[in-house]
């Protein structure tokens, strides 16, 4: 028994137990975190959210010191138990659901054993509802990476039946093509987008010497983010630039190559890496600077993209992102990853304006998000992802 709080018992409103393997205090994990966080700030007067993760954050060993590990703690408008390595089991899965007895068991992985595959199992045995988010897990970009590996667990999942009868969230069209396009077009998917964090900004104007610009990308660093690419597409940049990099270090291999390419880069360009950062500072960072590079190979809906826009960070991203046709709104740019060269001229062209120019930008920019993030029918789409 893992003491149960008590207002589990009363069922006020429909309860939702949630599997992840990374959650707040943690940030490492980036994206995930976030859209659960903001779904459940959202929906808490329509539901009650059980978190069950990890003590630990996302390339982590040592547990997090404000949180009690193998109990259930209040974090914001959730209950949330935190496992340790110890207990990252199949029995204590199974004994949490048994204890909680929820109305919708919601996972937020493809590939993870203890929150996601245990749980959806166990669910489907107890006969509750079942919920995958992928995360975007199932896209091109993402499925490229350790391509043989995850093709063949693909088809072993197929094949035993695991998320038969389940419900798929999908935060776009497009990851609902992708969702398709592995399962099959009479898969059950409800598209629900990712909700933006609710939290009052203005607008400050930022100092922009002509000549200049302050790049800045905070995201993991693995090949899906594209960090490599960001850097080279600096090499023939001509202008003063300074691009700050953000984010843990994935894979310790590629870093490696991005260093060689930090290393050829011209005079004009300086590259720091300032290792990763925690969510509560990243509004004050993202305001001292210009834009964000972030070229990845996908992203189902790139939260730091929408942070960055809400601090009035122009956005340099790729094509491969719900953020789309930014440039006819004169609020960023989305770049086709086979032009590189695209992203040099652009980088070049932000650094070329004048204060005045680059703050006309900078403003669209971000009262484009206030849009985004005041939209209501977003709400609506998650009540009825999980209606029951």
């Amino acid at each position: 028994m893992y003491s149960v709080p008590l207002l589990l018992i009363k069922k006020m409103k429909p309860t939702i137990l949630i599997f992840i393997d990374w959650y707040k205090p943690g940030y490492k994990a980036g994206g995930p975190i976030r859209s659960v966080s903001n779904m459940v700030d959202a929906l808490k007067n329509h539901f009650q959210f059980y978190i069950i993760t990890r003590d630990t954050d996302y390339l982590e060993t040592t547990p997090y010191s404000n949180i009690n590990t193998n109990q259930w703690n209040s974090i914001d408008n959730a209950q949330v138990f935190y496992l340790s390595k110890e207990k990252t089991k199949r029995t204590t899965i199974h004994t949490l659901i048994d204890e909680i007895q929820p109305d919708i068991v919601y996972c937020n992985s493809f590939y993870s054993p203890y929150f996601s595959l245990i749980p959806i199992f166990y669910a489907k045995k107890k006969n509750i509802k079942t919920i995958l988010a992928v995360r975007g897990m199932l896209s091109k970009g993402s499925l490229g990476v350790k391509k043989t590996k995850k093709k063949v667990f693909t088809q072993f999942i197929k094949w035993v039946g695991l998320f038969s009868n389940i419900t798929f969230h999908a935060t776009s069209n497009d990851e609902k093509a992708a969702i398709q396009a592995v399962f099959g077009e009479k898969t059950k998917i409800v598209v629900a987008n990712n909700l933006p964090e609710q939290k009052s900004r203005t607008f400050t104007v930022k100092t922009k010497p002509e000549n200049t610009l302050k790049l800045i990308s905070i995201a993991r660093i693995a090949p899906e983010k594209n960090t490599l690419y960001a850097i080279n597409v600096l090499k023939n940049c001509k202008q003063n630039l300074v691009f700050d990099i953000y984010g843990p270090i994935y894979n310790q291999e590629y870093w490696n190559e991005c260093l060689k390419a930090i290393s050829e880069l011209p005079v004009n360009v300086k590259v720091n890496y300032n290792g990763a950062l925690p969510h509560k500072e990243i509004d004050a960072t993202l305001q001292q600077y210009h834009a964000l590079l972030l070229p990845s190979t996908g992203e189902n809906f790139g939260h730091i993209i929408i942070e960055a826009m809400a601090n009035a960070c122009v956005p340099i991203i790729s094509d491969k992102t719900p953020w789309q046709n930014l440039a006819t709104k004169n609020v960023g740019f989305d770049i086709n990853l086979a032009h590189p060269e695209e992203f040099t001229t652009i980088i070049d062209k932000l650094a070329s304006m004048n204060e005045t120019t680059f703050n006309e930008m900078a403003k669209n920019t971000f009262h484009y998000t206030q849009q985004i993030t005041n939209n209501q029918s977003l709400t609506e789409q998650y009540k009825q992802l999980f209606q029951l």
